[in-house]
């Protein structure tokens, strides 16, 4: 499983799960937002990457994160 601004790129080298990060410099992040509102995105992007490792899927999916 990859988390990556990039699924294009994970999909080439096998992922068979990818989910979308949020951008290329910070996949699992945003530093525009307060401490508090980063830590609730990181922890909502942890928990999508649990509930994807649950799914039977193809190689190549690739989920967006619900924010």
């Amino acid at each position: 499983m990859f988390i990556t601004a990039l699924p294009t790129i994970a999909q080439m080298v096998g992922a068979n799960r990818v989910l979308r990060g949020l951008s290329i410099t910070h996949p699992t992040g945003d530093p525009s937002l307060t401490i508090g509102d980063e830590h609730d995105l990181r922890v909502s992007i942890v928990r999508r990457a649990l509930e994807m490792l649950t799914v039977e899927v193809e190689t190549g999916t690739v989920w967006e994160l619900e924010r």
